[in-house]
Protein backbone atom coordinates (compact mmCIF):
# COMPACT_ATOMS: atom_id res chain seq x y z
CA UNK A 1 0.00 0.00 0.00
CA UNK A 2 0.93 3.74 -0.61
CA UNK A 3 0.54 5.20 3.24
CA UNK A 4 -0.68 2.28 5.11
CA UNK A 5 1.51 -0.09 6.55
CA UNK A 6 0.99 -3.15 9.35
CA UNK A 7 -0.39 -0.60 11.88
CA UNK A 8 -1.63 2.68 10.38
CA UNK A 9 0.07 5.20 8.71
CA UNK A 10 3.67 6.22 10.60
CA UNK A 11 6.02 8.39 10.44
CA UNK A 12 8.39 11.04 11.34
CA UNK A 13 6.42 14.07 12.57
CA UNK A 14 7.60 17.13 9.93
CA UNK A 15 9.34 14.55 7.80
CA UNK A 16 7.65 11.67 6.14
CA UNK A 17 4.67 12.75 8.17
CA UNK A 18 4.45 16.26 6.96
CA UNK A 19 1.35 19.27 6.91
CA UNK A 20 0.99 17.94 3.33
CA UNK A 21 -0.07 14.46 4.19
CA UNK A 22 -1.95 15.12 7.16
CA UNK A 23 -4.02 17.11 5.21
CA UNK A 24 -3.95 14.75 2.69
CA UNK A 25 -5.40 12.01 5.37
CA UNK A 26 -8.31 14.93 6.27
CA UNK A 27 -9.56 14.99 2.96
CA UNK A 28 -9.36 11.56 2.30
CA UNK A 29 -11.45 11.20 5.82
CA UNK A 30 -14.15 14.11 3.98
CA UNK A 31 -14.59 11.86 1.36
CA UNK A 32 -14.77 8.52 3.06
CA UNK A 33 -17.62 10.14 5.28
CA UNK A 34 -19.19 11.49 2.11
CA UNK A 35 -19.12 8.10 0.73
CA UNK A 36 -20.39 5.80 2.93
CA UNK A 37 -22.94 8.14 4.48
CA UNK A 38 -22.19 7.24 8.14
CA UNK A 39 -22.81 9.57 10.92
CA UNK A 40 -20.64 12.58 10.79
CA UNK A 41 -18.70 12.32 13.93
CA UNK A 42 -15.16 11.09 14.77
CA UNK A 43 -13.84 9.55 18.12
CA UNK A 44 -10.13 10.62 18.55
CA UNK A 45 -7.76 9.73 21.38
CA UNK A 46 -3.98 9.90 21.16
CA UNK A 47 -1.09 8.72 23.50
CA UNK A 48 1.01 11.74 24.61
CA UNK A 49 3.48 12.49 22.18
CA UNK A 50 4.00 16.43 21.83
CA UNK A 51 3.24 15.65 17.99
CA UNK A 52 -0.11 14.56 18.90
CA UNK A 53 -1.82 17.85 18.90
CA UNK A 54 0.00 19.56 15.99
CA UNK A 55 -1.53 16.67 13.96
CA UNK A 56 -4.92 16.69 15.07
CA UNK A 57 -5.31 20.42 14.82
CA UNK A 58 -4.40 20.38 11.30
CA UNK A 59 -7.02 16.97 10.68
CA UNK A 60 -9.83 19.28 12.29
CA UNK A 61 -9.27 22.57 10.34
CA UNK A 62 -10.49 20.29 7.45
CA UNK A 63 -13.36 17.71 9.13
CA UNK A 64 -14.60 20.63 11.30
CA UNK A 65 -15.01 22.64 7.89
CA UNK A 66 -17.22 20.14 6.51
CA UNK A 67 -19.78 19.10 8.76
CA UNK A 68 -17.44 16.10 10.69
CA UNK A 69 -17.70 16.46 14.35
CA UNK A 70 -14.74 15.53 16.48
CA UNK A 71 -15.18 13.84 19.63
CA UNK A 72 -11.80 13.85 21.83
CA UNK A 73 -11.24 11.73 24.72
CA UNK A 74 -7.45 13.10 24.69
CA UNK A 75 -4.13 10.96 26.20
CA UNK A 76 -5.36 7.06 26.12
CA UNK A 77 -4.38 3.71 24.56
CA UNK A 78 -5.74 2.07 21.57
CA UNK A 79 -7.85 -0.28 23.56
CA UNK A 80 -9.63 2.25 25.36
CA UNK A 81 -10.53 4.15 22.48
CA UNK A 82 -11.37 0.70 20.42
CA UNK A 83 -13.58 -0.26 23.30
CA UNK A 84 -15.85 3.07 23.80
CA UNK A 85 -15.69 3.38 19.85
CA UNK A 86 -17.93 0.09 20.02
CA UNK A 87 -19.90 0.70 23.22
CA UNK A 88 -21.10 4.06 22.25
CA UNK A 89 -21.27 2.76 18.69
CA UNK A 90 -19.19 5.66 16.77
CA UNK A 91 -19.04 4.80 12.77
CA UNK A 92 -15.36 5.37 13.32
CA UNK A 93 -12.25 6.07 15.52
CA UNK A 94 -8.88 7.53 14.63
CA UNK A 95 -5.77 6.79 17.36
CA UNK A 96 -3.06 9.09 17.06
CA UNK A 97 -0.08 6.73 17.92
CA UNK A 98 3.07 5.39 17.05
CA UNK A 99 3.07 2.74 19.28
CA UNK A 100 6.14 1.64 20.33
CA UNK A 101 8.32 4.09 18.14
CA UNK A 102 9.92 6.42 20.15
CA UNK A 103 9.10 10.36 20.24
CA UNK A 104 9.62 11.86 16.88
CA UNK A 105 7.27 9.25 15.49
CA UNK A 106 3.40 9.15 15.04
CA UNK A 107 1.00 7.91 12.93
CA UNK A 108 -2.90 7.43 12.74
CA UNK A 109 -4.99 4.29 12.66
CA UNK A 110 -8.45 3.80 12.71
CA UNK A 111 -10.92 1.79 14.72
CA UNK A 112 -15.03 0.52 13.02
CA UNK A 113 -18.04 0.83 15.04
CA UNK A 114 -17.25 -2.86 16.36
CA UNK A 115 -13.65 -1.67 18.07
CA UNK A 116 -11.85 -3.52 15.37
CA UNK A 117 -9.00 -2.16 13.79
CA UNK A 118 -10.22 -1.02 9.82
CA UNK A 119 -9.61 -3.65 7.56
CA UNK A 120 -6.59 -3.50 4.40
CA UNK A 121 -9.32 -3.19 2.12
CA UNK A 122 -10.71 0.07 3.91
CA UNK A 123 -7.59 1.07 4.25
CA UNK A 124 -6.86 0.81 0.12
CA UNK A 125 -10.48 2.74 0.24
CA UNK A 126 -9.11 5.32 1.93
CA UNK A 127 -6.27 5.24 0.04
CA UNK A 128 -7.73 6.33 -2.70
CA UNK A 129 -10.07 9.39 -1.21
CA UNK A 130 -6.69 10.34 -0.02
CA UNK A 131 -5.56 10.87 -3.67
CA UNK A 132 -9.08 12.14 -5.33
CA UNK A 133 -9.84 14.67 -6.70
CA UNK A 134 -13.61 14.40 -5.70
CA UNK A 135 -14.80 17.33 -4.38
CA UNK A 136 -15.16 17.69 -0.78
CA UNK A 137 -19.04 18.68 -0.78
CA UNK A 138 -20.12 21.92 0.82
CA UNK A 139 -18.96 23.53 3.45
CA UNK A 140 -20.65 22.75 6.74
CA UNK A 141 -19.05 23.59 10.66
CA UNK A 142 -19.30 21.21 13.22
CA UNK A 143 -18.47 20.86 16.66
CA UNK A 144 -15.46 19.85 18.90
CA UNK A 145 -16.49 18.30 21.77
CA UNK A 146 -14.01 16.85 24.83
CA UNK A 147 -15.47 13.47 26.15
CA UNK A 148 -12.33 12.35 28.04
CA UNK A 149 -15.49 11.54 30.86
CA UNK A 150 -16.08 8.48 28.81
CA UNK A 151 -12.59 6.96 29.53
CA UNK A 152 -14.28 5.98 32.92
CA UNK A 153 -16.47 3.66 31.16
CA UNK A 154 -13.38 1.17 30.10
CA UNK A 155 -12.02 1.82 33.55
CA UNK A 156 -14.58 0.44 34.62
CA UNK A 157 -15.19 -2.58 31.94
CA UNK A 158 -11.54 -3.64 33.56
CA UNK A 159 -12.50 -2.60 37.39
CA UNK A 160 -15.03 -5.80 36.82
CA UNK A 161 -12.49 -8.29 34.87
CA UNK A 162 -10.37 -7.84 37.61
CA UNK A 163 -10.27 -10.58 40.51
CA UNK A 164 -7.34 -10.31 42.37
CA UNK A 165 -5.78 -7.88 44.75
CA UNK A 166 -1.97 -8.96 45.05
CA UNK A 167 -0.19 -6.03 44.41
CA UNK A 168 2.59 -5.52 40.49
CA UNK A 169 4.66 -3.67 39.49
CA UNK A 170 3.65 -1.71 36.09
CA UNK A 171 5.41 0.36 33.61
CA UNK A 172 3.13 2.24 31.51
CA UNK A 173 6.16 3.65 29.29
CA UNK A 174 5.15 6.95 29.84
CA UNK A 175 2.51 6.48 27.59
CA UNK A 176 -1.55 5.75 26.91
CA UNK A 177 -1.85 3.48 29.76
CA UNK A 178 -0.38 5.67 32.40
CA UNK A 179 -3.86 7.21 33.49
CA UNK A 180 -5.54 4.29 33.49
CA UNK A 181 -3.44 2.38 35.42
CA UNK A 182 -3.37 4.50 38.53
CA UNK A 183 -7.11 3.97 38.36
CA UNK A 184 -7.23 0.66 38.40
CA UNK A 185 -4.22 -0.61 40.29
CA UNK A 186 -3.95 1.90 43.73
CA UNK A 187 -2.20 -1.12 45.65
CA UNK A 188 0.81 -1.24 43.37
CA UNK A 189 3.91 0.32 41.83
CA UNK A 190 3.66 2.12 38.57
CA UNK A 191 6.94 3.32 36.94
CA UNK A 192 7.50 5.40 34.02
CA UNK A 193 3.74 7.15 34.40
CA UNK A 194 4.92 10.95 34.51
CA UNK A 195 4.92 11.62 30.56
CA UNK A 196 6.10 14.88 29.05
CA UNK A 197 5.45 14.54 25.59
CA UNK A 198 8.50 13.47 24.93
CA UNK A 199 9.68 10.85 27.03
CA UNK A 200 7.19 8.08 25.77
CA UNK A 201 8.80 4.23 25.23
CA UNK A 202 12.22 6.04 26.41
CA UNK A 203 14.13 3.71 28.62
CA UNK A 204 11.01 2.37 29.31
CA UNK A 205 7.65 -0.12 28.52
CA UNK A 206 7.84 -3.27 27.17
CA UNK A 207 10.33 -2.94 24.07
CA UNK A 208 13.39 -1.64 26.98
CA UNK A 209 12.18 -3.91 29.98
CA UNK A 210 15.62 -4.15 31.88
CA UNK A 211 14.75 -1.58 34.39
CA UNK A 212 11.60 -3.34 35.18
CA UNK A 213 13.00 -6.35 35.46
CA UNK A 214 15.58 -5.30 37.94
CA UNK A 215 12.72 -3.98 39.59
CA UNK A 216 10.78 -7.46 39.69
CA UNK A 217 13.83 -9.24 41.32
CA UNK A 218 14.90 -6.62 43.42
CA UNK A 219 11.15 -7.17 45.09
CA UNK A 220 10.39 -10.56 44.13
CA UNK A 221 7.04 -9.09 42.55
CA UNK A 222 5.33 -9.68 39.15
CA UNK A 223 5.98 -6.94 36.49
CA UNK A 224 3.57 -5.62 33.42
CA UNK A 225 5.42 -3.81 30.48
CA UNK A 226 3.33 -2.38 27.86
CA UNK A 227 4.43 -0.03 25.18
CA UNK A 228 3.49 3.52 24.09
CA UNK A 229 -0.06 2.89 23.41
CA UNK A 230 -0.88 -0.33 25.60
CA UNK A 231 -2.35 -2.55 23.30
CA UNK A 232 0.90 -5.22 23.53
CA UNK A 233 2.37 -5.99 26.73
CA UNK A 234 5.42 -8.18 28.34
CA UNK A 235 5.18 -9.81 31.55
CA UNK A 236 7.99 -10.27 34.10
CA UNK A 237 8.21 -12.59 36.78
CA UNK A 238 9.14 -12.60 40.57
CA UNK A 239 13.05 -13.85 39.42
CA UNK A 240 12.96 -11.80 36.45
CA UNK A 241 11.94 -13.84 33.62
CA UNK A 242 10.52 -11.98 31.00
CA UNK A 243 7.17 -13.73 29.63
CA UNK A 244 7.40 -14.06 25.61
CA UNK A 245 3.62 -13.32 23.77
CA UNK A 246 3.96 -16.75 22.88
CA UNK A 247 4.25 -18.37 25.76
CA UNK A 248 1.40 -15.74 27.42
CA UNK A 249 -0.90 -17.42 24.82
CA UNK A 250 -0.07 -20.75 25.91
CA UNK A 251 -1.07 -19.55 29.12
CA UNK A 252 -4.37 -18.48 28.06
CA UNK A 253 -5.15 -21.21 25.76
CA UNK A 254 -5.02 -23.69 29.21
CA UNK A 255 -8.07 -21.63 30.50
CA UNK A 256 -10.10 -20.45 27.09
CA UNK A 257 -9.46 -23.02 25.01
CA UNK A 258 -10.24 -26.77 24.82
CA UNK A 259 -9.14 -29.84 22.47
CA UNK A 260 -9.41 -29.07 19.02
CA UNK A 261 -9.65 -25.21 18.96
CA UNK A 262 -7.81 -23.28 17.20
CA UNK A 263 -5.43 -20.45 17.93
CA UNK A 264 -3.74 -18.11 15.76
CA UNK A 265 -0.65 -16.77 15.78
CA UNK A 266 2.02 -15.47 13.30
CA UNK A 267 4.51 -16.57 10.51
CA UNK A 268 7.03 -15.57 13.59
CA UNK A 269 5.15 -17.51 16.51
CA UNK A 270 7.48 -19.92 18.11
CA UNK A 271 7.93 -23.96 16.62
CA UNK A 272 8.22 -24.45 20.37
CA UNK A 273 4.58 -22.61 20.73
CA UNK A 274 3.10 -25.34 18.10
CA UNK A 275 4.25 -28.56 19.20
CA UNK A 276 3.63 -27.42 23.14
CA UNK A 277 -0.23 -26.71 21.58
CA UNK A 278 -0.20 -29.87 19.57
CA UNK A 279 0.44 -32.38 22.83
CA UNK A 280 -3.06 -30.26 23.77
CA UNK A 281 -5.08 -31.27 20.56
CA UNK A 282 -5.09 -27.15 20.31
CA UNK A 283 -4.29 -25.89 16.42
CA UNK A 284 -2.35 -23.26 16.05
CA UNK A 285 -3.06 -21.34 12.61
CA UNK A 286 -0.16 -18.71 11.31
CA UNK A 287 -1.24 -15.69 9.84
CA UNK A 288 1.09 -12.75 8.38
CA UNK A 289 2.60 -10.50 10.64
CA UNK A 290 0.65 -7.96 12.01
CA UNK A 291 -2.29 -8.47 15.11
CA UNK A 292 -5.05 -6.70 12.07
CA UNK A 293 -4.14 -10.29 10.25
CA UNK A 294 -4.30 -12.53 13.57
CA UNK A 295 -7.81 -11.02 13.87
CA UNK A 296 -8.59 -11.54 10.84
CA UNK A 297 -7.76 -15.06 10.23
CA UNK A 298 -9.32 -15.43 13.78
CA UNK A 299 -12.91 -14.18 12.63
CA UNK A 300 -12.52 -16.87 9.51
CA UNK A 301 -11.72 -19.58 11.95
CA UNK A 302 -13.76 -18.60 14.48
CA UNK A 303 -11.40 -18.44 16.91
CA UNK A 304 -11.51 -16.77 20.26
CA UNK A 305 -7.63 -16.22 21.15
CA UNK A 306 -4.63 -15.37 18.67
CA UNK A 307 -1.54 -12.60 19.09
CA UNK A 308 1.98 -12.08 18.35
CA UNK A 309 5.28 -12.87 20.27
CA UNK A 310 5.83 -9.18 20.47
CA UNK A 311 2.73 -8.45 22.90
CA UNK A 312 -0.50 -7.88 20.68
CA UNK A 313 -2.68 -10.48 22.34
CA UNK A 314 -6.46 -10.45 21.19
CA UNK A 315 -9.47 -12.44 23.08
CA UNK A 316 -12.39 -12.00 21.63
CA UNK A 317 -14.75 -12.53 24.70
CA UNK A 318 -13.59 -9.41 26.12
CA UNK A 319 -12.08 -7.16 23.16
CA UNK A 320 -11.88 -7.08 19.55
CA UNK A 321 -8.31 -5.73 19.34
CA UNK A 322 -5.34 -5.99 21.37
CA UNK A 323 -5.19 -4.80 24.91
CA UNK A 324 -1.97 -5.33 27.20
CA UNK A 325 -3.68 -4.28 30.30
CA UNK A 326 -6.83 -6.56 30.11
CA UNK A 327 -4.19 -9.69 28.69
CA UNK A 328 -2.62 -8.45 32.03
CA UNK A 329 -5.69 -8.62 34.18
CA UNK A 330 -6.44 -11.91 32.57
CA UNK A 331 -3.16 -13.73 33.53
CA UNK A 332 -2.95 -11.82 37.00
CA UNK A 333 -6.52 -12.85 37.51
CA UNK A 334 -5.35 -16.80 36.65
CA UNK A 335 -2.38 -16.36 39.56
CA UNK A 336 -5.20 -15.53 41.67
CA UNK A 337 -7.42 -18.36 40.95
CA UNK A 338 -4.76 -20.95 40.80
CA UNK A 339 -2.55 -20.04 43.61
CA UNK A 340 0.41 -21.12 41.03
CA UNK A 341 3.61 -19.02 39.58
CA UNK A 342 4.28 -18.50 35.86
CA UNK A 343 6.85 -21.19 36.21
CA UNK A 344 3.96 -23.81 37.00
CA UNK A 345 2.31 -22.52 34.51
CA UNK A 346 4.84 -22.70 32.14
CA UNK A 347 6.41 -26.49 33.02
CA UNK A 348 4.90 -28.16 29.93
CA UNK A 349 6.11 -25.66 27.59
CA UNK A 350 9.42 -25.47 25.73
CA UNK A 351 10.53 -23.26 22.78
CA UNK A 352 13.15 -23.20 20.09
CA UNK A 353 15.58 -20.03 19.98
CA UNK A 354 14.96 -16.95 17.91
CA UNK A 355 17.62 -14.64 16.95
CA UNK A 356 16.73 -10.84 16.16
CA UNK A 357 18.29 -7.93 14.56
CA UNK A 358 16.99 -5.23 12.60
CA UNK A 359 19.30 -3.69 9.87
CA UNK A 360 18.79 -0.22 8.51
CA UNK A 361 17.88 0.77 5.09
CA UNK A 362 17.36 3.75 3.04
CA UNK A 363 16.10 2.49 0.04
CA UNK A 364 13.99 -0.42 -1.69
CA UNK A 365 15.04 -3.43 -0.18
CA UNK A 366 15.03 -6.98 -2.32
CA UNK A 367 16.92 -10.48 -1.82
CA UNK A 368 18.50 -11.66 -4.45
CA UNK A 369 18.94 -15.19 -6.05
CA UNK A 370 22.52 -15.91 -3.72
CA UNK A 371 20.53 -14.75 -0.80
CA UNK A 372 17.60 -16.98 -1.04
CA UNK A 373 19.86 -19.87 -1.87
CA UNK A 374 21.52 -19.35 1.56
CA UNK A 375 18.59 -19.38 3.09
CA UNK A 376 17.22 -22.43 1.74
CA UNK A 377 20.44 -23.96 2.79
CA UNK A 378 20.28 -23.02 6.21
CA UNK A 379 16.67 -23.84 6.78
CA UNK A 380 17.30 -27.41 5.09
CA UNK A 381 19.76 -27.76 8.41
CA UNK A 382 16.65 -27.43 10.58
CA UNK A 383 16.76 -23.35 11.00
CA UNK A 384 13.36 -21.54 10.30
CA UNK A 385 14.52 -17.82 8.41
CA UNK A 386 12.03 -14.64 8.07
CA UNK A 387 13.70 -11.91 6.55
CA UNK A 388 10.77 -8.61 5.41
CA UNK A 389 11.09 -4.93 5.45
CA UNK A 390 9.23 -3.47 8.52
CA UNK A 391 5.64 -1.96 8.29
CA UNK A 392 6.67 0.85 10.69
CA UNK A 393 10.55 1.50 10.65
CA UNK A 394 13.16 2.00 7.84
CA UNK A 395 14.70 -1.18 8.65
CA UNK A 396 14.90 -4.66 7.48
CA UNK A 397 14.12 -7.54 10.19
CA UNK A 398 15.92 -10.52 10.39
CA UNK A 399 14.64 -13.78 12.46
CA UNK A 400 16.26 -17.15 12.62
CA UNK A 401 14.83 -19.96 14.94
CA UNK A 402 16.12 -22.96 15.85
CA UNK A 403 16.65 -25.29 18.40
CA UNK A 404 20.12 -24.57 19.19
CA UNK A 405 21.23 -21.38 20.39
CA UNK A 406 24.32 -20.94 18.71
CA UNK A 407 23.20 -22.06 15.73
CA UNK A 408 20.90 -19.30 15.34
CA UNK A 409 23.21 -17.08 16.24
CA UNK A 410 25.76 -18.03 14.16
CA UNK A 411 23.18 -17.81 10.97
CA UNK A 412 21.71 -14.45 12.36
CA UNK A 413 25.28 -13.03 11.55
CA UNK A 414 26.23 -14.23 8.54
CA UNK A 415 22.79 -13.40 7.16
CA UNK A 416 23.40 -9.72 8.78
CA UNK A 417 26.94 -9.51 6.57
CA UNK A 418 25.65 -10.78 3.93
CA UNK A 419 22.43 -8.35 3.41
CA UNK A 420 25.01 -5.63 4.58
CA UNK A 421 27.28 -5.74 1.60
CA UNK A 422 25.16 -7.42 -0.87
CA UNK A 423 21.56 -6.47 -0.56
CA UNK A 424 21.95 -2.19 0.17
Amino acid sequence: MKYFGTDGIRGIVGKNLDVKLIKKIARGLVRFYNKNKIGKVLLVGNDSRISSDFILSNIEAILLNYGIQIDNIGVCSSPCLAHICKKFNYPLAMMISASHNSSEYNGIKFFNSNGEKITEQTELNLEKFMDSKISLGKKSFALRKNVSYLKDYYISYLKEIKHFDFPIILDCAYGGASEICKHLFEKSKIIHSNYNGYNINSNSGCTNIDFLRSICIKEHRLGLAFDGDADRIKIVDEKGNIISGDQILYILSKFYLKANDDIVGTIYSNAGLEKSLERRNIHLMRAKVGDKNVYEMMKKTNSILGGEDAGHIIIKPYQNTGDGVLIGILICNILNITKLKLSDLLKDYSEYFQAHANVQINKEFKLNKDINLLIKKYEHDGAKIIIRPSGTEPVIRIMVEHENKSIATDILEKLKTYINHHCL
